[in-house]
């Protein structure tokens, strides 16, 4: 892993390559790589498995007939927020984050903010490897947050914050240098909030996943931005 010497200066901890030398190795396949997410963030104290169990029987004690792409809607006044599918899948893994932040290489002082951010896995990276960053995730399902928090706190992450926010109905986007998006909701969501990207200057976009990047290419405001290598569906775009 490469860091800017700034960063290097500061990092007070093991980085994760020493603490899960797995990640030190290059893997393309992705079942891998999720499974040695899914093990760091259990060591790390996670219990992701349990709340996404307890918010999937939650849905069905609403309406015991639906399915899963169902189930985030019926909690959550009809956001889609994914409940019921594998939460590997909608998280970036540690090694993707690796190729993303070696090809972007934040600064010291610069705020990343992950609009669905899920369990918060990338403030996590983020404390590790860049800590003299700033990072905010937007989730809209509580739980998730209050999860991500205290990790957080346990891990005494400095600059790192999650805060529960339906991206829905916000009018303005929280101040950022970098901004994440990885298919958080629904594609009328999304939209929303690319739209409100579009007022963003002098600023960094990351997307990942097809929906919100399949959404962007019918829009000529954005073009093709560019793909980072190694990452089949994360494509930049300055703003």
């Amino acid at each position: 892993m490469e860091f800017s010497v700034s960063h290097e200066r500061h990092l007070i901890r093991p980085t994760i390559e020493n603490a899960y030398p797995a990640l030190a190795e290059s893997i393309d396949h992705d079942l891998t790589k999720r499974k040695i997410s899914s093990e760091i963030d259990l060591h790390l104290g996670f219990h992701i498995k349990k709340i996404e169990e307890t918010l999937r029987t939650k849905a069905l004690q609403i309406n015991p007939e639906t399915f899963f792409d169902e189930w985030g809607p019926l909690l959550h006044d009809g956001a889609q927020t994914w409940v019921g599918l594998d939460f590997q899948i909608l998280q970036c893994t540690y090694h993707d984050l690796k190729i993303l932040f070696n090809t972007i290489k934040p600064k010291p002082g610069n705020k990343i903010v992950d609009l669905g951010a899920g369990y918060g896995r990338m403030g996590i990276f983020l404390h590790w490897y860049y800590p003299l960053t700033s990072f905010l995730g937007i989730e809209l399902v509580k739980e998730r947050v209050d999860e991500a928090n205290r990790i957080y706190k346990e891990l005494n992450l400095q600059n790192k914050k999650m805060e529960v926010g339906d991206l829905s109905k916000i009018d303005e986007l929280p101040a950022g240098d970098f901004y994440f998006i990885y298919d958080f909701g629904s594609e009328e969501h999304i939209t929303k909030i690319l739209n409100l990207l579009k007022n963003e200057k002098g600023k960094i976009l990351i997307v990942k996943g097809r929906i919100c990047y399949n959404l962007m290419q019918k829009d000529p405001h954005w073009g093709e931005g560019f793909k980072i290598k190694k990452l089949d569906d994360v494509h930049l775009f300055y703003l």
